[in-house]
């Protein structure tokens, strides 16, 4: 009696473990399948809010380095997602004061725009790998120096790469 008492128990801690594991199959697989249909969704977001930071980043740094006074200079590094189309970082016709990223998620184009209180100018050697000729997101390095009121953006290497 003592045995068949037994194996009825270990039968039954074996039901029990196969009702557990099921019941965790049957919430793990929708939300999985979920997660794989919403991931596009998910990176548009987290580009965007890329876009975002480095775009107040470096308006925010413009405007500090502007008042700190003339001959004062900062290093930044900002990070470019791969889906943007252009950059227009002082702007053209009497917009000198905008930093401009322009972006392309989900089949539309968006710009995403933040003010500046000094004018920016870009130097003569300064060419983007992120503009739309050379396309392709990444870390890039900028400098920004006060050059009487105005903000001067140059490139600066990758300390990283040799």
């Amino acid at each position: 009696m003592e045995a068949g008492r037994r194996a009825s128990m270990k039968g039954q801690v074996s039901n029990e473990l196969l009702v557990v594991v099921g019941f965790i199959l049957l919430i793990l697989i929708p939300l999985l399948y979920v997660m794989f249909f919403k991931m596009d969704a998910i990176r548009t977001d987290l580009a965007m809010l890329q876009v975002h930071f480095s775009v107040a980043r470096i308006a925010f740094l413009v405007n500090a380095v502007g008042y700190m006074g003339d001959g004062s200079a900062m290093i930044t590094e900002i990070y470019i997602p791969e889906t943007v189309e252009s950059v227009s970082l002082g702007g053209s016709g009497g917009h000198a004061h905008e930093v401009v990223f322009t972006l392309l998620s989900a089949g539309e184009i968006n710009e995403v725009v933040q003010p500046t209180v000094f004018p920016i100018e870009v130097s003569e050697d300064y060419s983007l790998a992120f503009e739309e000729e050379e396309s392709g997101g990444g870390r890039y390095r900028l400098e920004m120096e006060n050059e009487g009121g105005t903000v001067v953006l140059s490139p600066q290497p990758d300390p990283g790469n040799p």
